[in-house]
């Protein structure tokens, strides 16, 4: 089993695809892309079996990906040969069974390469510069303030002039000296309902704290400008950069918060609990006490770690005041209470390599993945020669301004229009009706709202052009990209290995109840008992501790009730360890039956600064051990032995050959 999982470690989990991505991927396989079977090809074979050729590179990729630390010698490459050979056979075996044709199956790899191709679908050079961007908007700190015009995402032509023309009155007013707080507070102002307290500040922030063309026009504006208006999905913005300061990092605190229900009394407190501190009172044990913080009382007033933004300002600019782990602040005043706050750890901005998987994640949730993704599209329309005809449109947008309901299809009136070419990708051309088609199964997401049918149909028409050259691409991944095919042929077999394992091994092993009793009846003699030893081990702190609980022992009196009469006077006098020991099981036990040779108690030694003995209770012979007792053992055993029946089988079916030279040719 341990070697099938080498093959399916990186196996994880489905994701399946949506309905407009397989309807485009279909038809794309009706086109006549195909992924190329000849891949590798000038690479010699170093394996023939049972009708297939596995070359040099291919089993040289495999063999690195699951020995990274292993030196390549002839020896390690025979070893690894041998399991690649069994493996091999065991996926042909699953092929003949017809389990590689399984709706199951085929389900299930489809989801998976959903996932695994999603790397390669996108402009990587691009999303390497977002990263190294993100991660550099990660050593500093901003901090702005805005005025937000609301405006819906999707607003109409209408809205939407009016609110750029109200934003750039704001921002000339801005830019003409009115004062920029005022004016986000005052009425027909910011539409950020938080701008009547704060005037739009938006305190410290770094990067993915805001989205990212907010984020974007404030890291490239310098201090004390103003820039706008910027576009983002709650509307359009006014910004004034404020400040930049190196980024903080995160830090680890406790806190002891007494509420402002009295002024007085929270304020007196407090002084009085910094003065118990700074006389060395333990500042846990106060916060336990007397904190009012609910969630953290019982934790000593500990916090979560946290950042720039996570906490309100008085309290975060004095915990990052904190040169050292254990300093304490004086007390602090916030809208919340009054806060005394201990510093318990502190952890630096990371470096581009421990945060470069998390920036990625990021990336991947971010407005940013869609500038890698529509960078990666328009690569592939020059690549793959994409023609759109757009007076072939007129038809549809005819048909489209018909529907009178969201449940009604749309129909071409004439039948000539579904024949009209919409567009030519790499060659090949698609017609009017394969678009309405692909319209009719997006169903109820045509809404008509204030948008005209044109406009409907260009925004469904551009997502349409989008998938057709992503799912193009996404059909001749493997013949471009080997690391993408080997990983596509491992999940491929691993899954078909794991599914046939599992039905001729591992779980025949369990169900398989006549076969287990035949196995144990043939293997019995194997599972002995070898000599076990009943013990109690005792560990004193003193000669005198030693001498008041052997002369228990000795006389056979009740041990436990003497323990425990003698930890109540010292917790640390006595320690006494129980158990039932096979030789070579446990060292003291072991070492007590060499010395004594029979039940007895041991002389007393020195160990690790106490004293020990051991007394031997009762010895147990030798003995034959029942199925029961060792049920779990002897099932693994029988799974091995169908493994190996099983691979001895396959080596008789099918022919296989390895070509030496070749495989010591990898280096």
């Amino acid at each position: 089993m341990q070697a099938h999982l080498h093959f399916l470690s990186s196996i994880s989990q489905t994701v399946t695809r949506s309905k407009h991505g397989v309807y485009a991927l279909l038809f794309i396989g009706a086109l006549g892309f195909r992924t190329s079977p000849e891949v590798s090809a000038q690479s010699p074979s170093v394996l023939s079996i049972a009708g297939e050729e596995v070359n040099a590179s291919d089993f040289e990729h495999i063999f690195k990906k699951n020995n990274r630390a292993a030196e390549i010698t002839p020896e390690s490459l025979d070893e690894y040969m041998e399991l690649f050979i069994n493996f091999k056979l065991k996926v042909r075996a699953a092929h003949d069974l017809g389990m590689d044709t399984a709706q199951a199956f085929t389900k299930e790899l489809a989801g998976y390469r959903t996932q695994l191709a999603r790397p390669y679908l996108t402009d990587n050079q691009l999303l390497e510069e977002l990263v190294l961007e993100a991660y550099a908007r990660t050593q500093e700190e901003v901090r702005a303030h805005h005025i937000l015009i609301r405006l819906p995402e999707k607003a109409a032509p209408t809205d939407t002039l009016n609110a750029w023309n109200r934003a750039m009155a704001m921002l000339e007013r801005v830019k003409s000296g009115e004062d920029f707080e005022a004016m986000a507070k005052s009425k027909g102002g910011s539409d950020d309902p938080s701008a009547r307290d704060n005037g739009g500040d938006l305190g410290w922030f770094r990067a993915f704290s805001m989205v990212y063309a907010f984020e974007d026009a404030t890291y490239n504006a310098q201090i004390g400008e103003v820039v706008g208006p910027v576009r983002t999905r709650f509307g359009y913005h006014i910004i004034r950069l404020d400040g930049r300061r190196e980024a903080r990092g995160e830090v680890l605190t406790a806190h002891i918060m007494i509420k402002h229900s009295n002024a007085e009394e929270a304020e007196a407190k407090i002084h009085a609990l910094q003065n118990e501190i700074a006389g060395g009172a333990d500042f846990a044990s106060l916060a336990r006490k007397h904190s009012q913080d609910q969630s953290t009382a019982s934790k000593g007033g500990e916090l979560p770690w946290f950042g720039t933004g996570r906490m309100v300002e008085p309290f975060e600019e004095a915990a990052f005041a904190l040169a050292n782990d254990g300093d304490v602040s004086m007390p602090v005043n916030t809208e919340f209470g009054w806060h005394i706050i201990q510093r318990l750890g502190y952890k630096a901005t990371p470096t581009l390599k421990e945060s470069r998987k998390d920036i990625e994640k990021r990336i991947s949730r971010d407005s940013r993945s869609e500038l890698t993704r529509r960078s990666f599209i328009d690569g592939l329309a020059k690549a793959y020669g994409l023609e759109v005809k757009k007076g072939s449109l007129d038809a549809v947008y005819k048909a489209v301004a018909d529907v009178d309901s969201l449940q009604s299809s749309v129909v071409l009136t004439k039948k000539r229009d579904g024949k009209q070419v919409l567009l030519v990708l790499n060659g090949e051309k698609v017609r009017a009706g394969v678009f309405v088609d692909a319209l009719n199964e997006r169903g109820t997401r045509i809404q008509r709202k204030d948008r005209s049918a044109q406009e409907i149909v260009d925004e469904a028409f551009a997502g349409f052009t989008d998938d057709l050259l992503i799912a193009a691409e996404d059909q001749v991944l493997e013949s471009k990209h080997d690391a993408f095919r080997l990983l596509m042929e491992e999940y491929h077999d691993g899954i078909l290995l794991f599914e046939l394992t599992d039905r001729k091994v591992w779980s025949k092993a369990v169900k398989d109840s006549t076969g287990l009793a035949n196995f144990w009846d043939a293997h019995s003699a194997a599972y002995r008992w070898d000599t076990r030893l009943k013990v109690r081990i005792f560990h004193a702190a003193d000669e005198a501790s030693a001498a008041r609980i052997r002369a228990v022992v000795e006389a056979g009196g009740d041990v436990e009730t003497e323990r425990r009469e003698m930890i109540s006077e010292n917790p640390l006098s006595v320690t006494v360890e129980r158990g039932n020991f096979e030789l070579g099981d446990n060292p003291y036990a072991t070492e007590a039956f060499e010395e004594l040779g029979s039940t007895g108690v041991t002389e007393n030694r020195m160990e690790n600064e106490q004293i020990l003995f051991v007394q031997i209770r009762e010895i147990t012979p030798p003995m034959q051990k029942t199925l029961d007792e060792v049920r779990g053992k002897v099932i693994a055993d029988y799974q091995d032995f169908l493994e190996s029946t099983w691979v001895s089988e396959l080596r008789a079916r099918y022919p296989f050959t390895v070509h030496t030279d070749a495989l010591h040719g990898i280096k």
